[in-house]
């Protein structure tokens, strides 16, 4: 069911294989004989199709050649025409073969014709991993105006550049095969047009990987918010010659909305990979800030800050050389996200006090000018118990 097997898998395989007499009598005792590589193991019969064939088998040694001796029938009756099946897997691969060897054949006790004709099944032993690159953002926004922030007069701590953004990124080879040499490029917006972006601080690794960068992490040397338990990744002197600059408009900030390695200044960060096994993986962190000045002076206005990932596998440790070697890449992006105004705090809180007594003095103006007019008496009902007894006399008097 397979035409390759991997170096580092297990390579679960089934053989299905099509016995036929198609002689005039019965086959006496006949058997398949299956003769197994070094590199396989015999795992039971295909179970999984009803139209299969269940045989007996029998797992021997012989002249230290492992082979099957499956019982066909005695006899195999003449245009007897099975399908059976048979799995194994294929775990002890050597990156010095390039296919592994099943030998299959009928063997009879008949006198005449006593075995058919050979079958050979060589899977190739091929190189291939599955490797993976991926990324996230810590908080996966930020939100402005920063709380508690205000333009320093003077940078001296990590706090004061703006809020604090984590990108993580994983490798990952998800295998057969191994991986012995990855090459990882991270770039980052850093400036642009002499606005500072996104301030990079420091980062930090796991696994069998190595960084350096293209400019100083914490160049300002700000006093960082805390001392990680792993091992920071001392900082490189600033290099501006290896800064990437393009030829922007003034007013291109004002315009742009998404902050790329594309229309930005960006700096970049390599890292070689080492040895990863199947499943293996190597982590890096990087810590920034974002420059909320640059931001604060234009309020209201969203962006979106990205990051940009590369990974190319350069080695794996065979002979044997894998059809393509694995590369990819992973965009990390961080919106700048600013909240909208509260309608009640956008208004100063004397002017609201001032209208309420402002309401308050003019209903109290209009109750005392209806009072004075009589309103509130006319608008007793007419005809009161009170009314009817003082007209009852006028009534009788004039009578």
């Amino acid at each position: 069911d397979r035409k390759e097997v991997y170096l580092g898998d297990d390579n679960s395989l089934t053989l299905t294989f099509n016995a036929r007499n198609e002689g005039e009598g019965g086959a006496y005792e006949a058997e398949l004989y299956v003769a197994l590589p070094p590199e396989a193991d015999y795992s039971g019969i295909a179970r999984n199709n009803e139209s299969l064939t269940q045989l007996t088998c029998s797992y021997e040694t012989e002249n230290q050649t492992r082979y099957l001796s499956c019982d066909l029938g005695n006899p195999m009756k003449a245009g007897t025409n099975l399908w059976a099946g048979l799995r194994f897997t294929v775990p002890r691969l050597k990156d010095t073969h390039k296919t592994v060897q099943f030998y299959l054949q009928i063997r009879s006790k008949n006198e005449n014709n006593s075995q058919s004709e050979a079958v050979y099944y060589n899977p190739e032993v091929v190189v291939q991993a599955d490797v993976i690159l991926q990324g996230v953002s810590r908080p996966d926004k930020v939100f402005f105006p920063p709380a508690n922030w205000k333009v320093p007069k003077n940078y001296g701590v990590e706090q004061d550049v703006g809020p604090a953004v984590e990108h993580i990124y994983e490798l990952v080879n998800n295998g057969p095969s191994r991986i012995s040499r990855t090459l990882l490029e991270l770039r980052c917006p850093l400036r642009i047009q002499g606005r500072s972006l996104l301030y990079p601080l420091e980062f930090f690794t796991e696994g069998p990987i190595n960084c350096t960068t293209d400019k100083s992490m914490n160049h300002l040397k700000l006093k960082l918010q805390h001392i990680s338990t792993e091992s920071p990744i001392l900082a490189l002197k600033a290099d501006e010659h290896h800064v990437e600059k393009r030829d922007v408009h003034k007013t291109q900030l004002a315009h742009l909305t998404n902050l790329s390695c594309s229309n930005v200044e960006c700096w970049t960060l390599q890292c070689n990979v080492g040895l990863l096994e199947k499943g293996t993986t190597a982590i890096l962190k990087m810590r920034s800030r974002v420059w909320a000045e640059t931001f604060t002076e234009r309020a209201y206005k969203q962006y979106v800050m990205e990051c940009l990932a590369r990974f190319n596998v350069k080695k794996m440790p065979y002979v044997i050389p894998p059809k393509h070697y694995p590369s990819g890449q992973k965009k990390v992006v961080t919106p700048i996200v600013w909240n909208k105004p509260d309608i009640e705090n956008s208004v100063p809180l004397w002017i609201i006090v001032l209208a309420i007594l402002a309401g308050l003095l003019l209903l109290a103006l209009l109750i005392y000018v209806l009072y004075r007019f009589g309103f509130f008496k006319r608008s007793l009902p007419y005809g009161t118990a009170m009314e009817k007894a003082q007209l009852k006399p006028q009534a009788a008097s004039e009578a």
